[in-house]
């Protein structure tokens, strides 16, 4: 498998990107309702997994999740291949699903390592 790295995650297409993702994580939380458990304990029990189980799971995720083409356009934008040319500027047709799947997992393992926040910790306390 080609050598895949992540753009900075900045702009507009970060927060579609961040949707997408998010997208992905309430597929599992759906997929957890069937089996009783609720959306937001899969959510808290997702983000308090190590990396690499993260990665299983979102992994798993790309498989169960239907993203539209434009949710995986908005992940693909920001992987890069080993030649550094951007997978978004790449014919989806061309790729196989292994490949796409890994460029999007990389993209998704990026947003995971981030905390976006709505509210500044600092001003929570007040």
């Amino acid at each position: 498998m080609p050598s895949i790295r992540v753009k900075e995650l900045r702009g507009y297409e970060s927060v579609w990107a961040l949707n997408a993702y998010y997208l992905l994580v309430f597929g599992l939380g759906s997929e957890q309702a069937v089996l009783g458990q609720d959306y937001d304990t899969t959510a808290a029990n997702f983000e308090a997994l190590p990396e690499h189980k993260k990665e299983t799971q979102l992994r798993h995720a790309l498989q169960i999740v239907n993203l539209s083409a434009a949710d995986m356009q908005n992940l693909l934008f920001f992987a890069l291949d080993a030649n550094g040319i951007p997978y978004a500027q790449k014919k989806p047709e061309q790729l196989g699903p292994e490949e796409l799947v890994e460029a999007m997992l990389a993209v998704c393992l990026a947003i995971s390592r981030i905390t976006p926040r709505t509210c500044p910790t600092d001003a929570k306390k007040n």
